[in-house]
């Protein structure tokens, strides 16, 4: 019953020709248009959000840097916010992000505890990025952190999805994303939801890009130049399917 639905055709006069495509060919492309349409509107979302971000960053590069509690009355909306903080690093609790390359090499991003003064609560300091070692299953060593205050900018840790759950209990501890309340549990110390990008001229720190055009890779109009592409295909889908199946009456 639905095969022989599906393998009828449409009749629609045009004048002197009729359109006449199969149902089947109807709903594939329809399928396959949707689908275009909607990839070239997440490209202009991404677009649009990238360009949020840059002017976000350009907005409070030059502002003066802030306190802890500053920092904190801020709530969620601390990213790209100068701050600068006395207190110790925790050189016993350093963590590897894993799979972070640049340049086509693979490394780490290496985060450090930072407990400030006066305060209860640690947070995570990114010191940098740094290549792999001979061994891509054991972390290279890292200096120790010495200097009695932190420098930098603050944010919220990225929320994207990778497969698997760490090891918490291995050391030195490697994750693949930052998750604060399960690294305050593993690591035996209250961290903030936030961390801290070492300034790159401050000490104790490794290969460090953090403008915009360094951590989002694609710029903005190349999300737009993939967007037209994507509204393009979805039009050429439409387009054959309506010169292919038109026929002289």
């Amino acid at each position: 019953m639905m095969a022989s639905l599906l393998s009828r055709q449409l009749k629609v006069p045009l004048g002197a020709r009729v359109w006449a495509p199969p149902v089947w060919a109807v709903l594939l492309a329809l399928v396959v248009t949707l689908l275009f349409v909607r990839l070239g509107f997440w490209q202009l979302g991404r677009a649009v959000w990238k360009e949020q971000v840059t002017a976000r960053y350009e907005a409070r590069l030059h502002m003066p840097p802030m306190n802890l509690q500053a920092l904190l009355a801020h709530g969620t909306d601390v990213d790209d916010l100068p701050v600068r903080l006395a207190g110790r690093f925790d050189n016993s609790r350093n963590i590897y992000m894993d799979m972070q390359a640049r340049g086509g090499q693979a490394g780490f991003h290496v985060y450090t505890v930072f407990l400030p003064a006066g305060s209860q609560a640690g947070l995570l300091v990114d010191r940098g990025w740094i290549p792999v070692g001979a061994d891509m299953q054991h972390v290279p060593p890292v200096p120790t952190a010495l200097a009695s205050e932190v420098r930098g900018s603050a944010a919220i840790p990225s929320p994207y999805f990778t497969v698997g759950e760490p090891d918490y209990r291995q050391r030195p501890l490697r994750v693949g994303r930052l998750e604060t309340d399960k690294l305050s549990r593993a690591l035996g110390v209250e961290l903030r939801p936030f961390i801290i990008r070492l300034a790159p001229d401050a000490p104790d720190g490794f290969l460090r890009e953090w403008a915009p055009a360094a951590r989002l890779g694609m710029r903005p109009e190349q999300h737009r130049a993939y967007a037209f592409q994507w509204f393009a295909l979805a039009a050429a889908v439409l387009g054959v399917l309506l010169v292919v199946n038109l026929r002289k009456t």
